[in-house]
């Protein structure tokens, strides 16, 4: 199934090669991997915002709220993976990135997924409002992003 997406409209991406540790007995990319590849995704989009330093793990001031993804198509060891990520939503509290797994060599759509991270204290334990300054780094991330008809 070819991409009925513009990946245009996502404007970071992040390659990575399915594993053969990462595949099931039937030669499939095993379905948790997915989130493994938006999770790495993720961090990659946040260490070029500036919203993530990996010396530190605790200056990622974001938990997981909700993940979700829809396969589409098989991946197999040794394809590459292009994962592309865009915020679609800003929140008062959190965000929403959506992501697209593009088999390189095909062109064909592996994947979709989305995530919502809420801005959360690590020392209050608490969540808390996103700052004007996380703002503004996601919004360097955000896409195209189209209303759907009803």
């Amino acid at each position: 199934m070819k991409s009925k997406f513009n990946v245009s409209d996502f404007p970071h991406s992040f390659k990575r090669q399915v594993f053969l540790y990462e595949t099931d007995a039937f030669g499939h990319t095993n379905n948790v991997t997915f989130f493994q590849y938006m999770e790495s995704a993720r961090f990659e989009l946040m260490k070029e915002a500036y919203l993530f330093d990996p010396s530190d793990i605790l200056s990622c001031n974001f938990i997981l709220a909700h993940a979700e993804c829809d396969y589409r198509q098989i991946s197999r060891y040794n394809d590459t993976l292009i994962i592309y990520s865009r915020i679609s939503q800003i929140k008062t509290s959190s965000f929403v990135i959506e992501n697209l797994m593009i088999n390189e060599k095909t062109g064909n759509l592996v994947a979709t997924g989305k995530v919502v991270l809420v801005s959360f204290n690590h020392k209050k334990k608490r969540t808390e409002p996103l700052s004007q300054k996380v703002k503004k780094a996601l919004k360097l991330f955000m896409g195209a992003v189209k209303k759907r008809g009803k």
